[in-house]
């Protein structure tokens, strides 16, 4: 029997089709590179530390020393010198002080991707295609690279500090970070690449498909301008008891009061089809006219005010309003990524173990959340006109609205109106709002 092993390597996202590292992408997830007068910063600190950590050997040893290089004294005397033992302890001192202080920072930096002086200057350092920690050997490597770079007196080291301005990429990246796959963003003015939870929110962002748009519905409901098509009157009815539609004659007059059905004998006539734009004439019917009211010209008839589509609803000025057309109001459902639907006809709680005595009526909906991002009661769904009310319930982690590829934070206890396209996400859970038909079975 011939085993095979599956050797493809991981996806890695954010590389463009050679393989190599977009800037796009890292710039959509919100990274910032680091500035160079803050990277001058880090590496000072870090020097300077390094330097008082060398103050018991300067002090306690190098003055025994320079006497014995001088010839001030000899090698036994250097050995029975008074100040012998001093000076060996403050040199053993410092080099303890010193290895350890390399071993922390070279850890830190190759683990957390930070440094004392980083930390200071508020940098990061990440690997450049994964945006995830440089690893130990990358940061060995970097240091060995700056090392032989100071071998050369001021202009190594300047050399170093310079290069990262000649970054073909714009990146901000020397010579020794291009050699180590090393790249140093700005966590002060940007993402932090090692906040987890920050750093799934954002990735799923750039990656999410935009959601396409439904097609509209012919409405059913009666035209607010008369002139748009022919006007549907209740009062008239044909045979069958379906509605049927009055359309005006020359001499109709808009507003004129209009004669009771029951009243008039109605010939039935053939209804056309909905789809059909140009109705054949209908058959004449006999109608006792009432008295004729003055002739209203089009110029004289009052003009009817249009008519809002919606109704204004009060949101976070955070969140831009949605263009929803005007349907006929229906159950909408939230898809979450953990599979399960829930068709939103009323009050629904949200979270891990949901308490629903705060809000009659509601009925609870726990759902699966492993990283424990949803709070017990995370959120309240419920039906408002055409599309879903979302209510933060003073969660931890806290709720938002992704609209256009955009998140937007909102604030507890104030509602947001969601439609049909956006995503909600509570904690790491996110839903797509979504209407017609469900996913897997809304419950």
């Amino acid at each position: 029997m011939i085993w095979e092993i599956d050797q493809r390597e991981r996806s890695v996202e954010g590389l463009d089709a050679d393989g190599r590292p977009d800037p796009a992408y890292a710039a959509g997830i919100g990274l910032v590179r680091a500035p160079f007068g803050r990277r001058a910063l880090a590496f000072t600190v870090d020097v300077a530390i390094w330097l008082v950590l060398q103050l018991p050997l300067w002090l306690g040893a190098v003055p025994l020393l320079l006497k014995l290089a001088s010839g001030s004294i000899s090698p036994y005397g250097f050995v029975n010198h008074p100040d012998f033992v001093l000076a060996v302890v403050s040199a053993a001192v410092s080099v303890v002080l010193m290895l350890v202080y390399a071993i922390v920072q070279w850890v830190l930096h190759g683990r957390k991707g930070v440094t004392i002086g980083k930390a200071v200057a508020g940098i990061r350092s990440v690997n450049v295609r994964t945006l995830a920690r440089p690893g130990m050997g990358a940061v060995l490597l970097r240091l060995v690279i700056v090392g032989v770079f100071g071998v050369v007196p001021v202009v190594g080291p300047v050399a170093v500090l310079v290069s990262p301005t000649f970054d073909p990429r714009g990146r901000g990246r020397g010579w020794h970070d291009s050699a180590t796959g090393v790249w140093l963003v700005d966590v002060r003015v940007g993402l932090n690449p090692y906040d987890e939870k920050r750093m799934r929110i954002a990735r799923k962002t750039v990656a999410a498909q935009p959601v396409a748009e439904r097609s509209e519905l012919p409405s059913l409901a009666t035209p607010r301008d008369p002139a748009l098509q022919p006007e549907y009157r209740p009062g008239t009815r044909i045979s069958a008891g379906v509605l049927g539609v009055a359309r005006r004659e020359a001499g109709d007059v808009i507003g004129a009061p209009s004669v009771p059905s029951s009243a008039v004998p109605v010939t039935p006539t053939p209804v056309p089809p909905l789809s059909t734009p140009a109705a054949p004439a209908p058959v004449p019917v006999p109608v006792p006219q009432p008295p004729a009211p003055a002739p209203v010209t089009a110029a004289s008839a009052p003009a009817q005010p249009a008519q809002p589509a919606h109704a204004p609803v009060t949101r976070p000025p955070a969140v831009p309003p949605a263009a929803v057309p005007a349907i006929t109001p229906q159950v909408l459902i939230a898809h979450f990524d953990t599979g399960d639907s829930v068709a939103v006809d009323g009050p629904i709680v949200v979270g891990r173990a949901p308490d629903a005595t705060g809000h009659p009526g509601a009925r609870p909906l726990a759902i699966a959340d492993t990283s424990r991002s949803l709070s017990k009661t995370h959120a309240l769904l419920r039906p408002a006109g055409a599309g879903i009310e979302l209510v933060d319930c003073r969660s931890t982690n806290g709720c938002a609205v992704i609209r256009g590829g955009v998140e937007y934070e909102l604030e507890p206890e104030v509602p947001v109106v969601v439609h049909v396209g956006d995503v909600i996400r509570l904690g790491d859970r996110t839903a797509q709002i979504i209407a017609g038909q469900t996913v897997g079975g809304a419950r």
